[in-house]
């Protein structure tokens, strides 16, 4: 294959804050019956057999929140001797052990996306955390979401981030805000506003206006997946965001493989812009 085959894997959903715009917002007890926590020889096992299949992956890692995942730091360190990494992190647990490493490859191997969530964090807290693992050397960017009380704050924070050598991005809010369906009800002034700093996938922007995918022709499943907590593997965020389950196995089944060829898009929408690189034509 040419092209190197990547994971987004929710690492267990569990997390220390309660924002209303998330996935999973109302539903952390039901979703979180389904955490698996193996233990780190098994999981450092599971990816030693996808790179023995096939060689080095990309992993990005979220949640819930990843960092207050069991022996998380410890994980990380020995599968990038592996693999590539980026996790997605409000930088509320103990990275410690990542932001102090010695480690060459947390230079070279490794990204970090910092979601700064102000109701629940304080720019006062968030930002020296931020430098400092800017300062180690290390890869970090800092993502916000375009969740429509907080478009207004975009310039301030896109400036402050700036000021300080940090990569500022924003993402579109899909959901329902004040009986409004988004992200097909940003006004012109809010998608001006969240213009400034939108982030992208793959030089694709995350999108302010809906693109239909389905039936397109995509390489969801064969040269990438989405890993749940306990191991269910779907070919990606978009075939499952509304209800419909593509299950390709289990990532902890000893004979789990992805597809062997693309196939046509099942899903009316990709909320997480995942087409940017999946989708075979892009026209």
């Amino acid at each position: 294959m040419k092209n190197k085959i990547s994971f987004s894997w929710d690492l267990h959903w569990s997390c220390n804050f309660r924002c209303p715009y998330c996935w999973w917002h109302g539903k952390w007890d039901e979703f979180g019956k389904r955490n698996a926590y193996p233990g780190l020889e098994k999981l450092k096992a599971v990816w030693k057999r996808i790179y023995d299949l096939y060689g080095e992956c990309h992993l990005e890692i979220a949640g819930g929140e990843p960092s207050i995942y069991p022996e998380f730091g410890d994980f990380i360190l020995d599968i990038l001797d592996y693999h590539t990494v980026s996790i997605m992190t409000n930088l509320s647990g103990n990275l410690d052990k990542i932001i102090n490493s010695k480690s060459e490859k947390v230079k070279t191997r490794f990204k970090m996306g910092a979601t700064f969530h102000p109701s629940f964090a304080k720019i006062e807290d968030f930002l020296p955390k931020a430098k400092k693992i800017r300062q180690n050397g290390m890869s970090i960017g800092v993502l916000y979401l375009s969740y429509p009380p907080q478009i207004s704050d975009i310039p301030k924070y896109k400036q402050l981030f700036s000021d300080n050598d940090i990569y500022f991005s924003v993402s579109t809010f899909w959901g329902t805000y004040n009986g409004k369906n988004y992200p097909d009800s940003y006004t012109d002034e809010e998608k001006n506003i969240i213009g400034i700093a939108i982030g992208e996938r793959k030089d694709e922007k995350f999108q302010t206006e809906p693109l239909v995918t389905k039936g397109k022709l995509c390489n969801a499943g064969h040269t990438y997946a989405l890993i749940h907590p306990d191991g269910e593997v779907l070919p990606c965020g978009g075939a499952s965001w509304k209800g419909e389950q593509i299950i390709i196995g289990n990532i902890f089944d000893p004979d789990f493989k992805l597809w062997d060829n693309p196939r046509q898009c099942p899903s009316q929408n990709c909320p997480c812009n995942e087409w940017a690189f999946l989708m075979v034509d892009k026209k």
